[in-house]
């Protein structure tokens, strides 16, 4: 029978049209969903999961086929999506719009839709999608019977599948192109394409596109003469349905063993597919499907020569087919009769139009004026609204001119202080540079005035004291230099990476020879992994300043050690050693331009404050800190910090 390839092919069809995407899989689970859905959408007050829940539940109906409330849900949906929903949105709903008009056989208002939806898909740069439903339009274009514009539609889609590298896409696409094959009577070409796709949809699950395949190549199986091997595949369809409980397929299925049974000459074991058919037809709400049913039992009834029975089964296959065609007529007469009265209307409404035209005249001259005063006021509001946001832009503008006078009187005061402070510390500095060099002078002044009359232990004591009080100027005016080219902007900050350990051995090594004069052992206790990021000649300098003076603090025989661990990102360096110590008093007067803090080493070694001042200034130059813990007769830890290298600095 001819009507046998439409059946495969309208099966093949919804079975093809979702893919891989599983939003619009048609297969119907074992429970329905769509009583959930429905109480969901009484729940859901966002505009975005009311489209989502409407959505879902037009997918529900569509895939239980209860196309009615389908098609009415989907029309609601595209109502929210028109006001709340986007591109994409409005491009699935027609796409499952189109879908729930193909399953009714209203092929105009399925490829209506269909062509919207592909040109939101492309708009919306959703290639996968577009290509999907290029290949509804070629469904449609092939039950419609223009075979060429079904190929062009499918080699479209197809080229798309290829560039995406999409293999669901493909197989669905061999699908198609299979059943045109068949209908070229190209029987073995058909039979690849449908194997091909097979394979794919076992290989990933695809229950429902399976099946398809299996149905059509029964029937392909059929068209080349070979029954075994259309029943063998029919079943293995049967079984997938069975599983799924897809309704829809197995509706197919029994009207195609039914056909194949008839033409077996079995019409009993035709009768019971048949039924079964015409039972499954009609849950599905789908006219064809129940059209074709009893075209099929038509010929049942002939073939058992039951011709009354046969002719009544004609009769309703034949009206049903009528009340599809009828249908699009019935929307076009309504289109007409619509347009018809708009222009009775119109055609009415020209007397009032001239009735009411002196009075329009009469509104508009009013309308004028109104519009002129609007205008105006609108004009005066603005300026209003410009001199008042002129206004506020002087007083921000006034305000921001005041706090920065207070900034920069702030600033003043702080740099008034700082340099009397200054000034104080050189003050300071002035006179422990002066006590040495009046010392040095005086001890000269012996020296050349009773050089013959001192004796050669006087002589060598003199001598000694000027070497002592030479080696603590020079450590003054050293120290000082250092801090005022920092003060200056002339040592440049240069930071880099290096490891801390290794500086500390470095600036160890210099000074353990005056450590030995003492007999101080000094000891590196630095982590040798320890990298930090810093100017490395500013905290040698730092390095040189802390250990000597824990030198000269210290007593004889005693250790002096570097110690370094890690806490937040930055390296605390402690120089520990158990000299004289400190007192609350003195700590207080360390680091302080303005304070003047003398000391005496365990040796008798002058001390004046100023190296810790610069240890200060590089610390903080370096983002550090520095500060003492000191106990007197028990020792000193300075402690400063300096930052730890990291892939990032």
């Amino acid at each position: 029978m001819k009507i046998s390839w439409l059946v495969a092919f309208v099966f093949i069809l919804f079975s093809c049209i979702t893919g891989n995407n599983p939003a619009l899989c048609i297969n119907v689970p074992e429970q329905p969903i769509s009583d959930s859905l429905e109480n969901a959408l009484k729940n859901t007050h966002s505009p975005k999961d009311k489209i989502s829940t409407l959505y879902e539940l037009t997918k529900a109906y569509y895939g239980s086929s209860e196309l009615t409330k389908a098609l009415e849900t989907s029309n609601t949906l595209l109502e929210q999506i028109s006001k709340h929903g986007t591109k994409t949105d409005s491009a699935k709903c027609f796409r499952l719009t189109g879908l729930i008009y193909l399953k009714m056989a209203w092929y105009d208002k399925s490829l209506e839709n269909f062509m919207k939806s592909q040109q939101l898909f492309h708009d919306a740069g959703d290639t996968t999608m577009q290509a999907r439903v290029l290949m509804n339009i070629g469904i449609v274009h092939d039950l419609m019977g223009n075979k060429p514009m079904s190929l062009s539609y499918y080699n479209k889609a197809l080229d798309y599948f290829k560039k995406k590298n999409d293999e669901a896409g493909k197989a669905d696409c061999e699908l198609n192109i299979a059943i045109i094959l068949t209908k070229q009577n190209k029987y073995e070409n058909a039979c690849e394409n449908l194997i091909s796709a097979a394979g794919f949809y076992e290989k990933t699950g695809n229950a429902s596109s399976l099946t398809a395949a299996y149905i059509n190549l029964g029937l392909t199986y059929k068209k080349m003469g070979n029954y075994p091997l259309t029943i063998d595949y029919l079943n293995k369809a049967y079984k997938i349905c069975e599983k799924t409980q897809d309704q829809g397929h197995l509706c197919y299925y029994h009207l195609n063993m039914g056909e194949i049974m008839l033409e077996l000459h079995k019409p009993d074991q035709a009768r019971y597919h048949l039924f079964k058919a015409e039972e499954l037809a009609k849950k599905s709400d789908s006219k064809g499907l129940e059209a074709l049913a009893y075209e099929f039992l038509s010929d049942y009834n002939a073939a058992k020569k039951n011709y009354e029975s046969a002719y009544s089964y004609l009769i309703k296959s034949k009206q049903i087919n009528d009340s599809i065609l009828n249908a699009e007529t019935t929307e076009k007469v309504n289109q007409i009769q619509y347009h018809y009265e708009i222009a009775k209307r119109e055609a009415d409404n020209n007397k009032l139009v001239k009735q009411n035209l002196n009075k329009e005249l009469q509104l508009s001259k009013q309308n004028l004026f109104l519009y002129i005063l609007s205008v105006i006021l609108i004009f005066i509001a603005v300026l209003v609204v410009f001199l008042v946001n002129q206004n506020r832009v002087k007083r921000q503008a006034n305000l921001q001119l005041e706090a920065q006078n207070d900034l920069i009187e702030s600033q003043r005061d702080e740099l008034i202080k700082l340099n009397a402070s200054k000034d104080k510390f050189l003050s300071i500095l002035a006179h422990d540079i002066r006590n040495p060099l009046s010392s040095i002078f005086s001890i000269s002044d012996i020296l050349v005035s009773d050089y013959y009359s001192l004796t050669d232990n006087e002589k060598k004591v003199f001598t000694k004291d000027i070497h002592t009080l030479s080696e603590n100027l020079f450590e003054i005016i050293n120290t000082l230099l250092t801090w005022s080219t920092s003060q200056g902007g002339i040592l440049a900050y240069s930071p880099k990476s290096f490891l801390f350990a290794k500086l500390c051995s470095k600036s160890m090594s210099t000074l353990q020879t005056v450590a030995k004069q003492k007999d101080i052992t000094l000891v590196n206790n630095a982590d040798e992994s320890l990298c930090v990021m810093a100017d490395e000649n500013m905290i040698y300098s730092v390095l040189q300043n802390l250990l000597n003076n824990a030198i000269k603090f210290s007593f004889p025989g005693s250790e002096i050690r570097i110690e370094t661990r890690q806490i937040d990102g930055h390296a605390s360096v402690s120089v520990i050693d158990s000299g004289i110590g400190l007192s609350p008093e003195s700590q207080a007067k360390l680091f302080q331009y303005d304070k003047h803090f003398l000391s005496k080493g365990t040796a008798g070694e002058a001390g004046t404050g100023l190296g810790l001042i610069l240890c200060k200034d590089f610390a903080e130059k370096n983002g550090g800190t520095i500060r003492v813990e000191s106990e007197l007769n028990k020792g000193s830890t300075f402690v400063f910090t300096v930052p730890v290298a990291t892939a990032e600095n």
